[in-house]
C-alpha cells in the first residue's frame, strides 16, 4: 500500500495546494518499507493533482483539501482522509492501526 501525505516540514501540512512537499510511504502490513519526499511547491493545482496520482498512492492523509479535489482523487481510486494534524509519521502510525482494528472487526 502506498499512502501520501502533503508536509509542511514534519507535520502534515494545513491544506494540500499549500505543501512545499509530498511524502510518498510504500507499506507492507504495518511496516514502512521506504519513504520519499517529493518537493511539490512550484507545482500549479492541477500539476500537483496530476503528481500525486502518477504516483500511485491507495490513501491521501491530509490536513484541509477542498472539495472538489477531494471528489476528484476519489474517482480515481485515491481514498481522501482529511482534517488531520500534527506530525507525519504519528498521523501515519494512527492511520495503520485504526486500518488493522477496522479489518480485524470485519
Amino acid at each position: 500500500m502506498k499512502v501520501a501525505i502533503p508536509l509542511f516540514e514534519n507535520r502534515v501540512s494545513p491544506h494540500f495546494f499549500t505543501a512545499p512537499e509530498l511524502l510518498l510511504v510504500q507499506i507492507d502490513g504495518q511496516t514502512v518499507c521506504s519513504t520519499l519526499k517529493i518537493l511539490i511547491e512550484n507545482l500549479s493545482p492541477s500539476k500537483r493533482k496530476a503528481k500525486l496520482l502518477a504516483l500511485g498512492p491507495d490513501t491521501l492523509l491530509c490536513g484541509g483539501i477542498d472539495g472538489e479535489t477531494r471528489r476528484w482523487f476519489e474517482r480515481k481510486g485515491v481514498r481522501v482522509m482529511d482534517n488531520l494534524m500534527g506530525d507525519a509519521m504519528e498521523i501515519l502510525d494512527r492511520h495503520l492501526n485504526t486500518s488493522i482494528t477496522l479489518k480485524e472487526v470485519e
